[in-house]
């Protein structure tokens, strides 16, 4: 997945109308995308507008004790819900109509989503967890990079109110740490001997 911080441009993501932006959230059954199942779909317009907020139906889950303890979503919450599936013609839609996806390691929501056979178009797509990393600054060494943090740090540092492993609490809390991050709404509270994102940014537009 593309990290825009290493072009040293984000000019076209800062220039942005926010009805072009979609945040995406989901929470599912486990960790796996071929043998799990998406339990709770959030998206959420830039603007704030939340656009879509579901639980899911799985198909070939019955229970999930695991992923139950992180995120609370029991059985009897998704009994009757909607199947992937049948949401699919709607998240799709919303796809079509945007061109920036946003979210918090998302490359693992459009996984679960791709492996359900939906298409999130020709959008780019911007990970706020790996475009954070640098800005927290913390070290990976088995994986010589810049280490992800949560997403309770990376709201914590901007001041965003946040009620983790929510689909839709999560998808807000994300996009609203990356408008902080590029400068498009104020950061409260980030620590001010802490580099930016901009200046990451800054700093690899330097070395162009």
């Amino acid at each position: 997945m593309r990290l825009w911080y290493r072009t040293g441009d984000i000019s076209a993501q800062r220039e942005l109308s926010r009805d072009r932006v979609v945040c995406l959230d989901v929470e599912t059954t486990g960790l796996d995308p071929r043998t799990d199942e998406v339990l709770q779909v959030a998206l959420v317009r830039g603007d704030g507008e939340v656009l879509l907020s579901r639980y899911v139906r799985p198909e070939y889950h019955s229970s999930w004790p695991l992923a139950q303890r992180t995120h609370g979503i029991s059985p009897s919450m998704v009994e009757g819900c909607p199947s992937l599936a049948s949401l699919k013609p709607e998240i799709e839609k919303v796809f079509e109509d945007v061109d920036l996806i946003v979210g918090y390691n998302v490359a693992f929501d459009l996984l679960f989503l791709q492996t359900a056979g939906i298409s999130f178009g020709n959008a780019s797509v911007f990970d706020v967890i790996r475009e954070f990393a640098p800005v927290a600054g913390r070290w990976d060494a088995d994986r010589q990079r810049c280490a992800w943090v949560s997403l309770t740090y990376c709201a914590t540092y901007y001041g965003v109110p946040l009620r983790a492993h929510d689909a839709l609490r999560d998808a807000q809390a994300t996009l609203g740490c990356f408008w902080a991050m590029i400068g498009r709404d104020s950061a409260r509270n980030r620590p001010t001997s802490s580099r930016s994102y901009l200046d990451v940014v800054a700093r690899y537009s330097q070395m162009k």
